[in-house]
């Protein structure tokens, strides 16, 4: 999660933690193809031909498994507190859904869980409609982000007039 100052707006850009850029994932996965395509057609040439088959079927759900957590990677939600009006942006390589919400008429709420053990819901409301934000963050991380927006979104938050923060990553 990051934030910035812009403009007359507070900016929080959220994405989830997946450690691997497609460059490595990729080379990864190359030098594994190699590897397992190498040791299965030795085997083949053993005598031991139904191998090759299971080793193809095994590399592709393996590829398709590092494809989905890629993808996954991808993925941002883009909040922007202006002096007026809130705008949400999803998705994976720009905006796929996008809301925009009165400030004055928006409240942010951290609604508890139904269940000890499931996360909590942050969720921006405006005239009837919400939007849940950060499902990905871990729930420390989910109440500090609800601190945050709480301090700039409402009739009494303080929104472009505080001073610029700190970018901050976790």
């Amino acid at each position: 999660m990051a934030t910035t100052q812009e403009d007359h707006a507070r900016c929080f850009v959220l994405r989830p933690n997946i450690g691997l850029y497609w460059r490595t994932t990729l080379r990864v996965y190359v030098l594994v193809v190699i590897v397992s395509l190498t040791v299965a057609t030795s085997f083949a040439l053993a005598g031991y031909w139904p191998i090759l088959p299971f080793a193809g079927v095994e590399l592709l759900a393996l590829g398709a498994a590092l494809y989905v957590t890629a993808r996954r990677g991808r993925y941002r939600e883009v909040v922007r507190v202006g002096e007026h009006r809130i705008e949400i942006e999803k998705g994976y390589r720009g905006p796929e859904e996008t809301w925009v919400f009165d400030r004055t008429w928006s409240e942010v709420v951290l609604d508890p869980p139904e269940h000890q053990w499931y996360p909590s819901r942050l969720v921006i409301r405006s005239r009837g409609d919400s939007v849940e934000l950060g499902a990905f963050l871990t729930e420390p991380e989910r109440k500090r982000l609800g601190r945050e927006l709480q301090r700039c979104v409402g009739p009494m938050g303080i929104g472009s007039r505080e001073p610029p923060g700190n970018e901050y990553e976790q």
